[in-house]
């Protein structure tokens, strides 16, 4: 596998992670989770407004899917839990991608969708910052890609001090949603 070159024209895209029912309004949600509607849906015109690709990854389990030993049943795929939040619903030109464990790549065509736009910079929100985002940073991590987090735009269930191992660990940049616009232009 190639990693992504540091002298190739910089390429964002925006992964949305689980901002669904049942994370925000369900059995699995929380205040922080419901205070990231707004930011996320700046950083996502934001997007929408410079035409760059946006993914959508989504819990959507199965019965036998082994992450529900942990956590019980949530966001099945038969259920109306599993349906992304209305106020951030993805445009029909927009992937959703569904997943069956914390990770957006695992099992998935993301890196393969990601690659044939040629993104080399995954800019990151959603839920949560210390379970779903955190696999997906990792694996995007090890396939070479500079990864951003927006901070307001992500909730974090358990581990509330997520960042700094973010920075530490996948060499991530951490800023707030107002701080979009001017990371694109310097990628740009």
């Amino acid at each position: 596998m190639r990693l992504i070159s540091r002298h190739r024209m910089p390429k964002p895209a925006l992964l949305v992670i689980d901002v669904l029912e049942e994370f925000v309004n369900g059995r699995l949600s929380t205040q922080e989770a419901r205070s990231i509607i707004g930011p996320a849906k700046k950083v996502i015109e934001e997007f929408r407004r410079r035409k760059l690709p946006i993914i959508y990854l989504k819990d959507s389990h199965y019965d036998t899917d082994f992450e529900l030993r942990v956590w019980g049943k949530h966001a099945m795929s038969y259920e109306d839990s599993s349906r992304i939040v209305e106020d951030l619903r993805p445009d029909v030109d927009e992937p959703v991608i569904e997943k069956h464990v914390y990770s957006g790549f695992f099992g998935t065509p993301l890196d393969y969708i990601l690659r044939s736009k040629g993104v080399t910079h995954v800019f990151l929100l959603g839920l949560d910052a210390d379970i779903c985002v955190r696999h997906t940073a990792a694996d995007a991590f090890y396939r070479g890609y500079y990864i951003y987090v927006i901070r307001d735009a992500t909730a974090a269930y358990l581990d509330k001090s997520w960042e700094e191992y973010f920075k530490r660990v996948y060499g991530a940049q951490v800023l707030n949603s107002d701080e979009v616009q001017r990371a694109l232009n310097s990628l740009s």
